[in-house]
């Protein structure tokens, strides 16, 4: 397989060293709009097959060039990006996969209009996969597998909490925010009018609307969640039907960019101070830190720390009806970079919870899947879990029937 990735950011590195250490996978060109960062990954991970390149994702025929004889472009760039590198890999006969979308997308399942460029991939023989990194990605795969054994939906709710330990009790208010990648694009989708689907239709809510206390898994327990802005409810009811009447994504309540929202700094509506016209998410912009690289940091001798302290929690929680009985499946996935030393001694990174699912669909559509433009959820579970198992991926989830 051959294989560009576009972003050698937060993903980028994670994704080539997964990549890299794959037998099946011969050549990766990994490229960015800083060819540095590239060339820094690829000096890290130390494997002749990849090869660096400069790109502005934004130019479809930059990427179209690079593109070219690969069979898969991997997207780890800014969600708005995605039609541009979409459209680049179209033009050069490539499949792609993204780990996130927005922008047409949103709007057109929303609308009920066709999606951009779904019958030229279709026409093409090729595959535009979406949203297949951890949350989209995996949980959508997870959710299902679970539905597929209903015989109707009633509603699919999914949670995602994090919780650390360790520090001290108000750490979570006092200490500085960073979400672990780009904050100001972290604070939008927390400001941003979240979509959830209800009585079989799209609605859009308030920012911090439907606020809930959700019992997440121990060590995490109880957090407060509230409808966030995200892909799943948008593609979801969409692809799996059986009469699904409600589905939404709950975000744990984190103090510091809920605080930001509630006092009109995440607005980019332009305020008068003294005289100066400013936006207020410049300013936040310009005190937050910036988005920062993992991968250059990830540090093996704190592994045991991290596995014993920063916990990550998804729930899906899914009822339905089976042979005329109700039913409800609670799917739990813990942190995904956890066992963080055995997962790096097997991928020479533990920082796979988005890069392996999306490497998993690029194999997958590579080897043959529906054409077009598809969505984690609309893969076959059972081929796509069996895929990651194969790697030796030390990966267990909960689930429990009642």
């Amino acid at each position: 397989m051959k294989v560009l990735i576009v972003g050698a950011g937060g993903q980028g590195g994670p994704c080539a060293s997964i990549l890299a250490r794959d037998p099946k996978t011969v050549e990766i060109r990994l490229a960015d709009v800083d060819k540095a960062i590239a060339e820094k990954v690829a000096a890290k991970i130390g494997s002749p097959k990849i090869k660096t390149f400069k790109v502005d994702a934004t130019k479809t025929d930059e990427v179209a060039q690079l593109a070219k004889g690969v069979d898969v472009v991997i997207d780890l760039v800014m969600p708005w990006m995605a039609s541009y590198v979409m459209r680049g890999a179209l033009s050069a006969g490539a499949n792609y996969v993204n780990t996130a979308f927005d922008t047409p997308f949103w709007d057109e399942f929303a609308d009920g209009k066709p999606l951009t460029m779904q019958e030229e991939f279709r026409s093409a023989g090729l595959t535009a996969l979406l949203g297949c990194g951890m949350a989209p990605g995996f949980i959508n795969v997870i959710a299902r597998q679970y539905c597929d054994k209903l015989d109707s939906i009633e509603h699919v709710k999914i949670r995602l909490g994090k919780k650390k330990t360790g520090g001290g009790p108000y750490d979570d208010i006092i200490k500085p925010w960073n979400p672990g990648w780009a904050p100001i694009q972290a604070l939008k989708d927390c400001a941003d009018s979240p979509i959830c689907f209800e009585d079989g239709g799209y609605k859009r809510v308030g920012p911090y609307d439907g606020i809930e206390e959700w019992q997440f898994p121990e060590p995490v327990g109880k957090l407060l969640v509230s409808h966030h802005s995200h892909e799943e409810p948008y593609s979801f009811p969409t692809n799996v039907g059986k009469g699904i009447k409600y589905c939404d994504f709950k975000y744990y309540v984190a103090c510091h960019p809920a605080a930001l929202v509630s006092l009109g700094l995440a607005s980019d509506k332009e305020v008068d101070v003294k005289g100066m016209k400013v936006r207020p998410i410049d300013l936040v912009a310009a005190v937050l830190p910036k988005a920062g690289n993992a991968f250059f940091d990830e540090d093996p001798s704190k592994f045991g720390y991290n596995d014993a302290h920063n916990f990550v929690s998804m729930v899906v929680e899914i009822k339905g009806a089976k042979n005329g009985a109700e039913k409800t499946y609670t799917i739990h996935c813990p942190n995904m970079n956890a066992p963080g030393q055995a997962i790096f001694d097997l991928f020479g990174t533990s920082l796979v919870n988005v890069a392996l699912p999306a490497v998993t669909g690029a194999r997958l559509i590579a080897e043959g899947a529906q054409k077009g433009v598809i969505f984690a959820e609309q893969l076959d579970p059972e081929k796509f879990l069996a895929a990651i198992k194969e790697t030796g991926y030390p990966y267990k989830w909960d689930v429990m029937e009642s």
